[in-house]
């Protein structure tokens, strides 16, 4: 059965069709010289705002020694919820509008608030630099709205000592996952940890099985958190759920979390590279067990792939300058750009998950003396990147559904509801609130 309604809408924002989405959006015009009859031509200058304290100005700074066609003006922001808050106003204001801001919500909000102008044709001159995952991260519907973005992709990373101690084999596939939690809990080791307020484990493995939460079809939504993927990943959480083969450690207590995770009482995490440091400092006693592994594969995968999304960047509506900003991201690939991001301090630089082959800088984001065989964690982390997924859509008003899925999430891994029971509860919200807002949608069952 489709239920259908019949308008496309944000709250105080209407739109009739998603043809309409890109026609709101200016398109930009390539980076154009400011050179006049008798004058030489002088740098174009880009506004760019991000909440970078550590090296966003560093990075710009090297940029702009770099070259001299384009000239970028960073302007730190507070924070993620600050840069909202501002760009907000800009927008309404008409003016002073930058031409980037780093990502602080789905892309799909951007382009359904008409925040986000199409750059198709800045990003398809430059796709080469990126892998698939940048790529995917930074279309809706089939069109560039975003800037490539590296998705990080999930590895897995277990405690050698209770798998070699107990005789369990590190699992290749999440039903192998399942049966190794059974393994291990009589020993009073739990296979992970499953946190009540954090249903980002849920998410991950949907989108690892294929599922599609959101999807545009014509001038509508199609809503879907029901389907075979999401049931495929509530199954395996399920299972974990009832016959307690995980812990329910919150994240919101970070030391006793880490200490937790240091006690030998918890096999194994999924992760991603930016992680690692944290847990460098907070494994004490197990620092130098850990090994990583691929992550675990539903059994009938047509190809390994890896969960990891992310927040693209975006050139707002209003600027004129689109080109001018992707020849500052395509350079943000180099490996100029990344040593200009090393941090004074700590010595550390991001790793560049966009690009199409981070293998040079994976040594650089190992901890020291973690893991069992650093060079194949590398291989892993490295090996991530080449298979995340980098696309699931969050639909058109995702700040309003987040909450009641981190609600029902809560309620099932305290076993009062089941997770198929949850997730219909969050669709049935889904599609009462894009009611109340007027937007256009249509829920398959």
């Amino acid at each position: 059965m489709i239920r259908s309604r019949a308008r496309w809408a944000t709250a105080g924002l209407a739109v009739t069709a998603l043809a309409g989405l890109s026609a709101c959006s200016a398109g930009g015009t390539p980076a154009a010289s400011t050179e006049t009859e008798g004058e030489a031509a002088g740098p174009v200058t880009i506004e760019v705002w991000g909440w970078n304290a550590e090296t966003g100005e560093q990075i710009v700074d090297a940029f702009n020694e770099a070259q001299d066609d384009v000239e970028v003006k960073y302007v730190l922001q507070a924070s993620n919820v600050a840069t909202q808050t501002n760009f907000q106003n800009a927008m309404e204001a008409g003016s002073d509008v930058p031409c980037l801001v780093q990502g602080f919500a789905p892309l799909t909000t951007m382009v359904v608030n008409g925040w986000a102008q199409d750059i198709t044709e800045q990003v398809e001159g430059s796709a080469d630099l990126y892998n698939e995952g940048a790529l995917a991260a930074a279309q809706v519907d089939g069109r560039y709205y975003g800037l490539p973005s590296g998705s990080d992709g999930q590895f897995y990373i277990v405690n050698q000592k209770p798998f070699e101690k107990y005789d369990v084999e590190v699992p290749t596939t999440w039903d192998e996952f399942v049966d190794a939690g059974r393994e291990l809990k009589p020993h009073g080791v739990d296979i992970t940890n499953l946190a009540g307020e954090d249903p980002s484990s849920l998410m991950n493995l949907a989108q690892q099985a294929g599922a599609e939460w959101f999807a545009i079809d014509g001038d509508q939504w199609v809503v879907n958190f029901t389907d075979d993927g999401t049931l495929a990943a509530a199954d395996i959480f399920q299972q974990l759920i009832d016959e307690d083969l995980v812990s329910n450690q919150t994240y919101m207590d970070k030391p006793a979390l880490l200490k937790y995770f240091d006690s030998g009482k918890m096999a194994s995490v999924t992760t991603q590279w930016w992680s690692l440091g944290g847990y460098q400092i907070g494994f004490t006693d197990s620092a130098g067990d850990w090994a990583a592994h691929p992550i675990p594969q539903f059994a009938d995968a047509a190809a390994p792939v890896t969960p990891g999304r992310t927040l693209p960047s975006f050139v707002p509506v209003g600027c004129e300058e689109p080109a001018a900003v992707m020849a500052y991201t395509d350079w943000l690939t180099t490996p100029e750009a990344v040593e200009a991001g090393r941090n004074a301090e700590t010595g550390a630089v991001g790793f560049p998950t966009q690009i199409q082959d981070p293998s040079p800088y994976v040594e650089e984001v190992i901890p020291k003396d973690f893991f069992t065989d650093e060079k194949a964690a590398g291989e892993e982390i490295v090996a991530a990147q080449e298979q995340v997924i980098g696309k699931f859509e969050l639909g058109p008003n995702y700040d309003a559904w987040f909450p009641e899925l981190q609600d029902q999430w809560g309620k099932a891994v305290a076993g009062k509801i089941t997770l198929a029971e949850a997730m219909t509860a969050v669709e049935e919200f889904v599609a009462s609130d894009l009611e109340s807002k007027g937007i256009s949608y249509t829920v398959a069952e």
